[in-house]
Protein backbone atom coordinates (compact mmCIF):
# COMPACT_ATOMS: atom_id res chain seq x y z
CA UNK A 1 0.00 0.00 0.00
CA UNK A 2 2.71 2.35 0.73
CA UNK A 3 4.18 1.74 -2.66
CA UNK A 4 1.18 1.93 -4.25
CA UNK A 5 0.75 4.92 -2.61
CA UNK A 6 -2.71 3.91 -1.20
CA UNK A 7 -3.77 5.40 2.25
CA UNK A 8 -4.59 2.68 4.29
CA UNK A 9 -5.88 2.66 8.15
CA UNK A 10 -5.11 -0.88 9.87
CA UNK A 11 -6.95 -1.61 12.74
CA UNK A 12 -7.22 -4.53 15.11
CA UNK A 13 -9.20 -5.64 18.20
CA UNK A 14 -7.09 -5.45 20.75
CA UNK A 15 -3.48 -2.74 21.53
CA UNK A 16 -1.25 -5.70 21.65
CA UNK A 17 -2.64 -7.31 18.26
CA UNK A 18 -2.31 -3.79 16.33
CA UNK A 19 1.23 -3.28 18.47
CA UNK A 20 2.26 -6.70 16.82
CA UNK A 21 1.23 -5.33 13.75
CA UNK A 22 2.67 -2.29 14.07
CA UNK A 23 6.89 -4.33 14.53
CA UNK A 24 5.99 -6.22 11.25
CA UNK A 25 5.40 -3.49 9.77
CA UNK A 26 8.22 -1.69 10.71
CA UNK A 27 10.34 -4.65 9.65
CA UNK A 28 9.31 -4.07 6.55
CA UNK A 29 10.19 -0.93 5.76
CA UNK A 30 13.36 -1.43 7.34
CA UNK A 31 13.79 -4.63 4.75
CA UNK A 32 12.99 -1.91 2.07
CA UNK A 33 14.95 1.30 3.14
CA UNK A 34 18.21 -0.29 1.24
CA UNK A 35 15.91 -0.83 -2.10
CA UNK A 36 15.64 1.29 -4.88
CA UNK A 37 13.67 4.41 -5.17
CA UNK A 38 10.59 2.46 -6.57
CA UNK A 39 10.18 0.28 -3.35
CA UNK A 40 11.40 2.56 -0.63
CA UNK A 41 9.22 3.06 2.07
CA UNK A 42 9.49 5.78 5.16
CA UNK A 43 8.59 5.94 8.53
CA UNK A 44 7.38 9.15 8.73
CA UNK A 45 4.34 7.91 6.56
CA UNK A 46 3.35 5.09 9.25
CA UNK A 47 1.50 6.33 12.23
CA UNK A 48 0.82 4.65 15.05
CA UNK A 49 -1.77 5.83 17.80
CA UNK A 50 -3.63 4.07 21.10
CA UNK A 51 -2.86 3.39 24.58
CA UNK A 52 0.82 3.55 24.89
CA UNK A 53 0.76 1.18 28.37
CA UNK A 54 -1.15 -1.41 26.97
CA UNK A 55 0.56 -1.66 23.71
CA UNK A 56 3.51 -1.40 25.46
CA UNK A 57 4.94 0.78 23.20
CA UNK A 58 9.13 -0.08 23.42
CA UNK A 59 11.85 1.44 21.40
CA UNK A 60 11.03 0.88 18.41
CA UNK A 61 7.69 1.60 18.26
CA UNK A 62 8.28 5.01 19.11
CA UNK A 63 9.56 5.58 16.02
CA UNK A 64 5.95 5.84 14.39
CA UNK A 65 4.00 6.04 17.53
CA UNK A 66 1.74 9.38 17.32
CA UNK A 67 2.46 10.70 20.97
CA UNK A 68 6.10 10.81 20.89
CA UNK A 69 6.22 11.96 17.26
CA UNK A 70 4.24 14.86 18.23
CA UNK A 71 6.81 15.75 21.22
CA UNK A 72 9.39 15.56 18.75
CA UNK A 73 7.86 17.36 16.39
CA UNK A 74 6.25 20.45 18.34
CA UNK A 75 10.19 21.37 19.60
CA UNK A 76 10.61 21.61 15.67
CA UNK A 77 7.55 23.53 14.92
CA UNK A 78 7.73 26.28 17.32
CA UNK A 79 8.29 29.66 15.70
CA UNK A 80 10.63 31.28 18.60
CA UNK A 81 12.88 28.19 19.19
CA UNK A 82 12.47 25.77 16.17
CA UNK A 83 13.45 25.31 13.02
CA UNK A 84 12.39 28.66 11.21
CA UNK A 85 13.99 30.46 14.26
CA UNK A 86 17.13 28.18 13.88
CA UNK A 87 17.73 28.63 9.93
CA UNK A 88 17.24 32.30 9.56
CA UNK A 89 19.77 32.67 12.80
CA UNK A 90 22.17 30.91 10.98
CA UNK A 91 21.49 32.48 7.70
CA UNK A 92 22.50 35.97 9.56
CA UNK A 93 25.00 34.33 11.10
CA UNK A 94 27.00 33.41 8.06
CA UNK A 95 25.91 36.70 6.21
CA UNK A 96 27.63 38.86 8.15
CA UNK A 97 28.57 38.01 11.85
CA UNK A 98 30.45 41.19 12.92
CA UNK A 99 27.21 42.99 13.46
CA UNK A 100 25.42 40.96 16.24
CA UNK A 101 28.78 40.87 17.33
CA UNK A 102 29.14 44.53 18.12
CA UNK A 103 25.93 44.63 19.74
CA UNK A 104 26.99 41.87 21.93
CA UNK A 105 30.53 43.80 22.71
CA UNK A 106 28.71 47.38 23.28
CA UNK A 107 26.09 45.11 25.44
CA UNK A 108 29.03 43.87 27.36
CA UNK A 109 30.94 47.47 27.69
CA UNK A 110 27.06 48.93 29.03
CA UNK A 111 26.86 46.12 31.52
CA UNK A 112 30.49 46.95 33.24
CA UNK A 113 29.86 50.62 32.85
CA UNK A 114 26.36 50.13 35.19
CA UNK A 115 28.93 48.22 37.22
CA UNK A 116 31.19 50.84 38.00
CA UNK A 117 28.63 53.39 37.93
CA UNK A 118 27.27 51.56 41.14
CA UNK A 119 30.78 50.84 42.37
CA UNK A 120 31.24 54.63 42.44
CA UNK A 121 27.92 55.15 43.97
CA UNK A 122 28.24 52.14 46.96
CA UNK A 123 31.82 53.75 47.28
CA UNK A 124 30.84 57.27 48.14
CA UNK A 125 27.56 56.08 50.03
CA UNK A 126 30.38 53.70 52.04
CA UNK A 127 32.91 56.72 52.82
CA UNK A 128 30.13 58.71 54.07
CA UNK A 129 28.42 56.28 56.37
CA UNK A 130 31.73 55.43 57.89
CA UNK A 131 32.01 59.14 58.70
CA UNK A 132 28.75 60.50 59.83
CA UNK A 133 28.48 56.85 62.22
CA UNK A 134 29.72 54.37 64.43
CA UNK A 135 27.54 51.93 63.14
CA UNK A 136 30.27 49.37 62.20
CA UNK A 137 27.96 46.46 61.17
CA UNK A 138 26.54 48.50 58.63
CA UNK A 139 29.43 49.84 57.29
CA UNK A 140 30.92 46.15 57.19
CA UNK A 141 27.50 45.05 54.90
CA UNK A 142 27.89 48.25 52.60
CA UNK A 143 31.87 47.26 52.00
CA UNK A 144 30.65 43.64 51.57
CA UNK A 145 28.25 44.67 48.57
CA UNK A 146 30.90 47.15 47.65
CA UNK A 147 33.10 44.15 47.03
CA UNK A 148 30.29 41.87 45.00
CA UNK A 149 29.91 44.75 42.50
CA UNK A 150 33.76 44.79 41.75
CA UNK A 151 33.70 40.75 41.39
CA UNK A 152 31.05 41.07 39.16
CA UNK A 153 32.28 43.58 37.16
CA UNK A 154 35.85 41.75 36.72
CA UNK A 155 33.97 38.45 35.81
CA UNK A 156 31.95 40.20 33.01
CA UNK A 157 35.32 41.53 31.53
CA UNK A 158 37.23 38.01 32.32
CA UNK A 159 34.07 36.02 30.49
CA UNK A 160 34.02 38.67 27.58
CA UNK A 161 34.30 36.09 24.43
CA UNK A 162 36.85 37.16 21.44
CA UNK A 163 35.10 37.32 17.78
CA UNK A 164 36.24 34.01 17.26
CA UNK A 165 34.73 32.25 19.97
CA UNK A 166 31.56 34.35 20.07
CA UNK A 167 30.88 33.09 16.36
CA UNK A 168 32.27 29.37 16.95
CA UNK A 169 29.91 29.15 19.73
CA UNK A 170 26.86 30.31 18.14
CA UNK A 171 27.42 28.56 15.46
CA UNK A 172 28.28 25.20 17.15
CA UNK A 173 24.66 25.30 18.80
CA UNK A 174 22.58 26.58 15.48
CA UNK A 175 24.41 23.63 13.73
CA UNK A 176 23.53 21.32 16.45
CA UNK A 177 20.14 22.94 16.29
CA UNK A 178 19.16 22.15 12.67
CA UNK A 179 20.99 18.76 12.95
CA UNK A 180 18.43 17.86 15.44
CA UNK A 181 15.52 19.62 13.44
CA UNK A 182 16.77 17.69 10.78
CA UNK A 183 16.93 14.34 11.45
CA UNK A 184 13.35 14.63 13.16
CA UNK A 185 12.12 15.63 10.01
CA UNK A 186 13.26 12.68 8.04
CA UNK A 187 12.12 10.54 10.67
CA UNK A 188 8.51 11.95 11.38
CA UNK A 189 7.54 14.14 8.80
CA UNK A 190 5.40 12.11 5.88
CA UNK A 191 6.91 12.58 2.89
CA UNK A 192 4.09 14.38 1.23
CA UNK A 193 4.33 16.91 3.82
CA UNK A 194 7.31 18.46 1.29
CA UNK A 195 9.39 17.88 -1.57
CA UNK A 196 11.58 15.18 -1.93
CA UNK A 197 14.31 17.75 -3.40
CA UNK A 198 14.15 19.49 -0.36
CA UNK A 199 14.75 16.29 2.18
CA UNK A 200 17.57 15.74 -0.27
CA UNK A 201 18.66 19.81 0.50
CA UNK A 202 18.58 19.45 4.27
CA UNK A 203 20.70 16.32 3.76
CA UNK A 204 23.47 18.33 1.76
CA UNK A 205 22.70 21.31 4.66
CA UNK A 206 24.19 19.12 7.31
CA UNK A 207 27.45 17.89 5.25
CA UNK A 208 28.23 20.89 4.60
CA UNK A 209 27.23 22.84 7.99
CA UNK A 210 29.93 19.99 9.29
CA UNK A 211 32.82 20.49 6.64
CA UNK A 212 32.40 24.78 7.02
CA UNK A 213 32.49 24.17 11.21
CA UNK A 214 35.82 21.68 10.93
CA UNK A 215 37.62 24.41 8.25
CA UNK A 216 36.71 27.34 10.75
CA UNK A 217 38.41 25.77 13.50
CA UNK A 218 41.59 25.33 11.16
CA UNK A 219 41.73 28.49 9.72
CA UNK A 220 43.02 31.94 11.97
CA UNK A 221 40.92 34.53 14.20
CA UNK A 222 42.70 36.89 10.91
CA UNK A 223 40.83 35.14 7.86
CA UNK A 224 37.72 34.74 10.01
CA UNK A 225 37.26 38.41 10.87
CA UNK A 226 38.14 39.32 6.77
CA UNK A 227 35.59 37.02 5.65
CA UNK A 228 32.62 38.95 7.15
CA UNK A 229 35.05 42.16 6.51
CA UNK A 230 34.58 41.17 3.05
CA UNK A 231 38.27 41.25 2.60
CA UNK A 232 39.87 39.80 -0.97
CA UNK A 233 42.68 37.99 0.49
CA UNK A 234 40.20 35.87 2.17
CA UNK A 235 40.92 32.36 1.03
CA UNK A 236 39.19 30.95 -1.57
CA UNK A 237 38.49 27.45 0.36
CA UNK A 238 36.59 29.60 3.36
CA UNK A 239 34.59 31.86 1.06
CA UNK A 240 33.52 28.57 -1.32
CA UNK A 241 32.29 27.07 1.97
CA UNK A 242 29.99 29.62 3.43
CA UNK A 243 28.79 30.31 -0.39
CA UNK A 244 27.67 26.87 -0.51
CA UNK A 245 26.31 26.75 2.81
CA UNK A 246 24.36 30.01 2.29
CA UNK A 247 23.33 28.91 -1.26
CA UNK A 248 21.34 25.77 0.64
CA UNK A 249 20.32 27.81 3.48
CA UNK A 250 18.49 29.60 1.41
CA UNK A 251 17.24 27.58 -0.66
CA UNK A 252 15.39 25.58 2.41
CA UNK A 253 14.41 29.44 3.65
CA UNK A 254 12.83 29.93 0.65
CA UNK A 255 10.97 26.24 -0.24
CA UNK A 256 10.61 24.48 2.84
CA UNK A 257 7.34 25.66 4.35
CA UNK A 258 6.10 23.89 7.67
CA UNK A 259 2.89 25.51 9.35
CA UNK A 260 4.02 26.79 12.73
CA UNK A 261 2.13 25.12 15.43
CA UNK A 262 1.83 25.48 19.31
CA UNK A 263 -0.70 22.37 20.38
CA UNK A 264 -0.08 18.67 20.20
CA UNK A 265 -3.76 17.62 19.00
CA UNK A 266 -3.19 20.81 15.72
CA UNK A 267 0.07 18.60 15.14
CA UNK A 268 -1.36 15.16 15.44
CA UNK A 269 -5.19 15.71 14.40
CA UNK A 270 -4.57 17.97 11.54
CA UNK A 271 -0.93 17.20 10.48
CA UNK A 272 -0.09 14.04 10.77
CA UNK A 273 -2.97 11.86 10.68
CA UNK A 274 -3.93 14.05 7.80
CA UNK A 275 -0.82 12.88 5.89
CA UNK A 276 -0.41 10.02 6.88
CA UNK A 277 -0.28 7.06 4.31
CA UNK A 278 -0.69 4.42 6.88
CA UNK A 279 -2.38 4.42 10.23
CA UNK A 280 -2.31 1.76 12.60
CA UNK A 281 -4.85 1.68 15.63
CA UNK A 282 -7.73 -0.41 17.30
CA UNK A 283 -10.89 -0.67 15.17
CA UNK A 284 -12.53 1.22 17.52
CA UNK A 285 -10.24 4.67 18.17
CA UNK A 286 -10.37 4.20 14.59
CA UNK A 287 -13.22 7.04 14.92
CA UNK A 288 -10.87 9.70 15.38
CA UNK A 289 -10.10 9.72 11.94
CA UNK A 290 -13.61 10.66 11.13
CA UNK A 291 -12.91 14.03 12.20
CA UNK A 292 -10.10 14.66 9.29
CA UNK A 293 -12.37 17.27 7.07
CA UNK A 294 -9.44 18.49 4.79
CA UNK A 295 -7.31 14.91 4.47
CA UNK A 296 -7.37 13.17 1.52
CA UNK A 297 -9.65 9.59 2.10
CA UNK A 298 -8.04 6.60 3.73
CA UNK A 299 -9.31 4.05 0.76
CA UNK A 300 -8.99 0.83 2.15
CA UNK A 301 -9.51 -0.27 5.67
CA UNK A 302 -7.50 -3.50 6.57
CA UNK A 303 -8.64 -5.39 9.69
CA UNK A 304 -6.77 -7.96 11.09
CA UNK A 305 -8.41 -11.02 13.32
CA UNK A 306 -12.14 -10.00 11.90
CA UNK A 307 -13.56 -12.81 13.12
CA UNK A 308 -12.88 -12.22 17.00
CA UNK A 309 -14.10 -8.87 15.96
CA UNK A 310 -17.63 -7.42 17.19
CA UNK A 311 -20.13 -6.27 14.55
CA UNK A 312 -20.50 -3.24 15.93
CA UNK A 313 -16.48 -2.48 16.00
CA UNK A 314 -16.11 -3.58 12.57
CA UNK A 315 -18.20 -0.79 11.52
CA UNK A 316 -16.37 1.63 13.08
CA UNK A 317 -13.50 1.84 10.11
CA UNK A 318 -15.70 0.65 7.65
CA UNK A 319 -17.78 3.86 7.57
CA UNK A 320 -14.60 6.45 7.10
CA UNK A 321 -15.38 8.57 3.93
CA UNK A 322 -13.80 7.41 1.15
CA UNK A 323 -13.42 4.02 1.68
CA UNK A 324 -14.40 1.70 -1.12
CA UNK A 325 -12.53 -1.42 -0.63
CA UNK A 326 -12.00 -3.40 2.82
CA UNK A 327 -9.55 -6.19 3.32
CA UNK A 328 -10.72 -8.78 6.46
CA UNK A 329 -8.02 -11.16 7.64
CA UNK A 330 -8.33 -13.61 10.09
CA UNK A 331 -8.46 -17.66 11.04
CA UNK A 332 -11.95 -19.07 11.13
CA UNK A 333 -10.67 -21.62 13.60
CA UNK A 334 -9.44 -19.23 15.98
CA UNK A 335 -12.15 -18.15 18.97
CA UNK A 336 -14.60 -15.69 17.87
CA UNK A 337 -16.51 -12.65 19.60
CA UNK A 338 -17.37 -13.53 22.95
CA UNK A 339 -20.22 -11.70 23.83
CA UNK A 340 -22.05 -12.29 27.55
CA UNK A 341 -25.45 -11.64 28.24
CA UNK A 342 -27.33 -12.05 31.03
CA UNK A 343 -31.09 -11.53 28.79
CA UNK A 344 -29.84 -14.44 26.46
CA UNK A 345 -28.46 -16.83 29.48
CA UNK A 346 -31.82 -16.78 30.61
Amino acid sequence: MLIENQRTVTCAPTNTAVAEVASRVLGVIEESSGGGAATKCFFGDVVLFGNEDRMAVDRKLENIFLDTRVRRLRQCLMPITGWTKSLSSMIALQEDSMVPYERYDEAIQGCVLDLVSEEIKLRNVTVVCSLRTMDDKKVKEMQKDLLEVQKKAREVEREKMSFETYFQSNYKKLAKDLRTCVETFVDDLPRSATSEENFCCMAEVLLLLDAFGVLVQSEPVEQLQALFKRHSDVRFRLREAISSCLRKLWLLSSNFKLPEMYDSRTIDLEFLLQNAKIVLCTASSSYRLLYMQKAQPLEVPVVDEAAQLKECESLIPLQLPGVRHAVLIDDEYLLPALVKSKLNSC
